[in-house]
């Protein structure tokens, strides 16, 4: 449930606050939303596929 409100708190945050701030407040918020997916869906390492997937390694 965190996870979803941090997703959707991020895209909605960074639509608000518009510009580079509002790009940058809502990647992190959205990366932390899909950090606790990765641990919730992935287990202990589930961090590696957020940076993985958002980083295209």
């Amino acid at each position: 449930m965190l996870a979803a409100l941090l997703v959707a708190g991020g895209v909605v945050g960074g639509i608000l606050l518009g510009g580079w701030l509002g790009l940058g407040v809502g990647a992190a918020l959205v990366l932390g939303g899909y950090y606790f997916l990765g641990l919730a869906f992935g287990g202990q390492h589930g961090w590696r596929e957020v940076f993985q997937e958002f980083f295209n390694l």
